[in-house]
C-alpha cells in the first residue's frame, strides 16, 4: 500500500463510493486529459499544462511512511479558528523576476537576434522553440509554486486560518518541491546566458530526473500529489462552511499574482507539470540530430525514460490513495451483521470481521450474479483485493456482506448450495470463460466451506479481461 509522511488516508468529504471509479485507468487512452494543440513557433500548446496519460504500474514501496489526515467531522476540520487580530501577512513576492514571468511564450527572437535566427536550419529553429517552451514552462511553474507559498501557504499558517494538519494536507511538502524546480530553473537561466543560441541542454536535464536527484524527485513528487484529490474536495466543502477561510481565499485570489487563477486551480500544477516533461523532451528528442549531437540525444532520451518512469510512479502512488480511500469509505457503510450471526466454523472474514481497510484494492467493478433457473439474479459490487474477491450487494447507503443461497432442483426440498461472499485466491480456484456469452465467467472454488460455482457477468469484454 502506498504511503505518505504524516497521513493516514481518512475521508475529508462525504460521496457515494459507488459513483467514483477507482480504475478510471486504461493505459493505452490514458488516465487523464491529454495533451492538445500545438503552435507554429512551438511543438506543444504554449500557454498551458494539461496532464498526460498515465503510465503502466510501478512499485511505489520506497514512499514515506504514514500517520492521519483530518476527517470531515473531525474538530480540526470543522473548528473555526479564533478571530484574527492582525492582517494577512504580505507576499515575499516584490522584486521576484520568476513573479513577472509572461503569460504566453515568448517568442524565440526575445533571446536571439534576426541574423542568428537566419543561421538555423528548418529542423534546428524547431529545436529551439521547443528548448524555449521548456525553459519558459519551467520558469512559470516556478512562479505558480511561489505563488502557493507566499500569498497562501504562509498567511495560512501564520494566521491559523486553518489547522496546521490541514495546511500540511494541501501543502505537504511544498518547500521541497519550490527547491527543486527552483534549482531546475536557475540551471536554465545560466546556461542561456553562457550559450546563444541554447546548444546543450542534456545535461541539465539529466541532474533534474537521473540519479539521486531524480530519485529525490520522484519520491517527493509522489509525496506532493498523492493526496490532492483529498486536499482539493477538503476545501471546497470546508470553504461552504467556513466565512472566514472564504473571505482569506477571495482576498488572496484577488491579488495580480493570482492572474484571476483561484487556489484550487493552482493546486494541481505539479501533476500539470509532471505530465507535460515527457511530451516537451519527446518532441526535444525528435528536433535533434544524433549524426552532430549523439552525446545530447542519449542524454535527453535517458531523461526521457526518466520522466515517464516518475509520472508512472506519481500515477500509481495517488491511485494507490483514491483505491485506499473508497476502501475506507466502502467500511464505513459494511454491514456483515448477517455473517455476524453464524454459529459455525470459518475464518474471521466469514465471521463479519472482515476489515477493508488492511487490504489493498486493485480493481473495483459492477457484476451481475446470474442465479439458478427461478431465481433472481443479484447485482453485486465486485472488490478485487490482493488476496480475495469480495462480492457486495448495495441496499440504499449500506453495502451488504452475507452469503447467498442458490436452488439446485425447484422440485426438492432442502437443496439450497451456500455461496460464501468472500472467495479466496488459492490453488483450488479456477476462472472459465463462458463460451456463449463473452461479458461472463465462472468462479469455481474449493475452499473451506466447500465447493462453489459462480456465474458473474461484466459490464463489457473488457470488464471481464480484468
Amino acid at each position: 500500500m502506498v504511503e505518505c509522511k504524516g497521513m493516514e488516508l481518512q475521508s475529508w468529504w462525504t460521496v457515494e463510493v459507488e459513483e467514483m471509479s477507482c480504475f478510471d485507468v486504461d493505459t493505452e487512452s490514458g488516465l487523464h486529459v491529454g495533451h492538445s494543440g500545438s503552435s507554429s513557433n512551438s511543438s506543444l500548446t504554449p500557454s498551458q499544462e494539461s496532464p498526460s496519460p498515465s503510465l503502466e504500474h510501478v512499485s511505489t514501496s520506497h514512499l514515506p511512511s504514514s500517520s492521519s489526515l483530518p476527517h470531515p467531522s473531525s474538530s480540526s476540520f470543522l473548528s473555526t479558528p479564533t478571530s484574527l487580530s492582525t492582517p494577512y501577512p504580505a507576499p515575499l513576492l516584490d522584486g521576484d523576476s520568476d513573479i513577472e514571468a509572461e503569460v504566453d511564450l515568448p517568442k524565440l527572437e526575445k533571446f536571439l537576434s534576426e541574423e542568428e535566427i537566419q543561421k538555423l536550419s528548418s529542423r534546428e529553429r524547431k529545436r529551439q522553440d521547443t528548448i524555449n517552451e521548456l525553459f519558459h514552462t519551467e520558469r512559470t511553474h516556478v512562479r505558480v509554486l511561489k505563488v502557493l507559498k507566499h500569498l497562501f501557504q504562509d498567511p495560512m499558517a501564520q494566521a491559523e486560518i486553518l489547522p496546521r494538519d490541514v495546511i500540511d494536507l494541501l501543502f505537504p511538502n511544498l518547500d521541497e518541491m519550490l527547491d527543486i524546480h527552483t534549482q531546475f530553473n536557475q540551471a536554465m537561466k545560466k546556461r542561456r546566458k553562457e550559450e546563444v543560441p541554447v546548444s546543450r541542454v542534456g545535461d541539465l536535464l539529466i541532474d533534474m530526473f537521473d540519479g539521486e536527484a531524480g530519485e529525490r524527485f520522484q519520491q517527493q513528487a509522489a509525496e506532493y500529489m498523492r493526496t490532492q484529490f483529498l486536499a482539493l474536495e477538503g476545501l471546497k466543502t470546508r470553504q461552504k462552511r467556513d466565512n472566514r477561510l472564504a473571505n482569506f481565499l477571495q482576498e488572496q485570489e484577488n491579488n495580480l499574482a493570482c492572474r484571476r487563477l483561484q487556489l484550487k486551480d493552482m493546486l494541481p500544477a505539479g501533476f500539470q507539470r509532471l505530465s507535460k516533461y515527457p511530451l516537451l523532451l519527446e518532441s526535444l528528442l525528435s528536433y535533434t540530430d544524433p549524426n552532430t549531437r549523439q552525446e545530447e540525444c542519449e542524454r535527453i532520451s535517458r531523461a526521457l525514460e526518466r520522466a515517464r518512469e516518475i509520472l508512472a510512479f506519481v500515477n500509481t502512488a495517488v491511485r494507490e490513495a483514491e483505491n485506499t480511500e473508497r476502501l475506507r469509505e466502502i467500511q464505513r457503510k459494511l454491514d456483515q451483521s448477517s455473517l455476524a450471526k453464524r454459529k459455525d466454523g470459518g475464518t474471521e472474514d466469514l465471521k463479519g470481521n472482515l476489515d477493508l481497510t488492511k487490504h489493498r484494492l486493485i480493481y473495483a467493478g459492477n457484476l451481475t450474479w446470474r442465479l439458478a433457473k427461478g431465481q433472481k439474479n443479484i447485482d453485486l459490487l465486485a472488490l478485487l483485493l490482493e488476496d480475495a474477491i469480495v462480492l457486495l450487494q448495495r441496499q440504499d447507503d449500506k453495502y451488504i456482506l452475507k452469503n447467498h443461497s442458490i436452488i439446485k432442483n425447484l422440485t426438492k426440498d432442502d437443496n439450497k448450495l451456500t455461496h460464501s461472499p468472500i472467495i479466496k485466491y488459492g490453488p483450488s480456484m479456477l476462472f472459465r470463460e463462458v463460451a456463449t456469452d463473452n461479458c461472463a465467467f465462472f468462479i469455481v472454488t474449493t475452499q473451506a466451506v466447500g465447493a462453489q460455482i459462480y456465474e458473474l457477468v461484466a459490464s463489457s469484454p473488457a470488464e471481464r479481461k480484468v
